[in-house]
């Protein structure tokens, strides 16, 4: 019977594929993120693009609230 080496026993070889499994893939998330922004470098622009919708929105609605207030009080003249 052959005598086995310390990191050749099955006891510490699948918790060596664990983390060797567990590396290459937080590695490869990282990789990813890192192309992912250098090849799409206006990935902030898209929040901030999309904070001035949310304040034109704002604008437009106010806009709108104004605008019937004015319809409003011109068909109370108009009644009365």
């Amino acid at each position: 019977m052959e005598k086995e080496t310390f990191l050749n026993t099955k006891d510490i070889r699948i918790p060596l594929w664990i983390i060797a499994i567990s590396m290459t893939s937080f590695i490869l998330f990282i990789a990813i993120a890192v192309l992912g922004s250098w090849l799409y470098p206006e990935g902030e622009d898209i929040r901030i693009k999309h904070l001035q919708q949310h304040h034109d929105e704002q604008v437009k609605f106010e806009q709108m609230i104004e605008l019937l207030e004015e319809i409003k009080e011109n068909a109370e003249e108009d009644r009365g």
